[in-house]
């Protein structure tokens, strides 16, 4: 950036200071967004799906796992996949409950 010589140094000064943070705040935008704003943990969007989604993980492990291992094991499979949705249903509603019991504790 060229500025004209007639301008006193400390303009000179403060607009090269201007132009950098512009720069800065350009690079900052390009380089991808910044931390989140609840900076919450897992911070990578694989661990996110796999903690949130647990239910569904653990579908898509057994079915994977069934066609992996061939069609005289998908009965095992399928109640494999039965518990795991019991045991899913049970968690749920334990979590539920134990919400719905400190709000009436308060």
């Amino acid at each position: 950036m060229t500025l004209p010589p007639e301008l006193p140094l400390a303009e000179q000064r403060q607009a090269l200071r201007e132009k950098l943070r512009e720069q800065r705040q350009l690079i900052a935008e390009q380089l991808g967004p910044g931390p989140d704003a609840n900076g919450s943990y897992p911070r990578s969007k694989t661990m996110r799906f796999l903690t949130q989604r647990s239910g569904l993980v653990a579908t898509l492990l057994a079915e994977g796992v069934a066609l992996l291992v061939g069609a005289r094991y998908a009965k095992s499979m399928t109640a494999v996949m039965a518990l795991a949705r019991v045991v899913r249903a049970a968690a749920a509603g334990k979590s539920n409950g134990s919400t719905a019991g400190r709000a009436n504790d308060q």
